[in-house]
C-alpha cells in the first residue's frame, strides 16, 4: 500500500468516525440547582449547554427521521429554557 493510499484510508476513517460521532444523539446536560449553585457551577452549566447545543445542531444534520428531528428540537428548546430559568433564579438570588 502506498503512502498516498494509507493517508487516504486514514483520512477516510477519521472523517467517518467524526461523522458517526456527530450522528449520535447528544445527552442533555445536568443543570445545577439555582438556589445553591455557586458561580463555577453556573459557568460549567453554561459551557455544557453550549456544547450540547452544538452537538445537537450537528445531530440535526444527520440522516434522521422527522420524528427524531422534531424530538431533538424539542429537547434543545427544553434545555435552553431550563438553563435560562436557572440563570434568572441564580441572578435573583445573587442580587437579593
Amino acid at each position: 500500500m502506498s503512502i498516498l493510499s494509507k493517508t487516504l484510508a486514514a483520512s477516510s476513517f477519521i472523517l467517518f468516525t467524526n461523522f458517526a460521532v456527530a450522528c449520535d444523539k447528544p445527552a442533555s446536560p445536568s443543570l445545577p440547582d439555582p438556589e445553591t449553585a455557586v458561580t463555577p457551577q453556573m459557568i460549567k452549566a453554561k459551557n455544557d449547554v453550549k456544547t450540547y447545543l452544538a452537538s445537537a445542531e450537528a445531530y440535526l444534520k444527520c440522516n434522521i427521521s422527522t420524528k427524531q428531528h422534531n424530538g431533538m428540537v424539542d429537547d434543545m428548546k427544553s434545555v435552553a429554557d431550563g438553563f435560562n430559568k436557572i440563570v434568572r433564579s441564580y441572578k435573583a438570588r445573587m442580587a437579593g
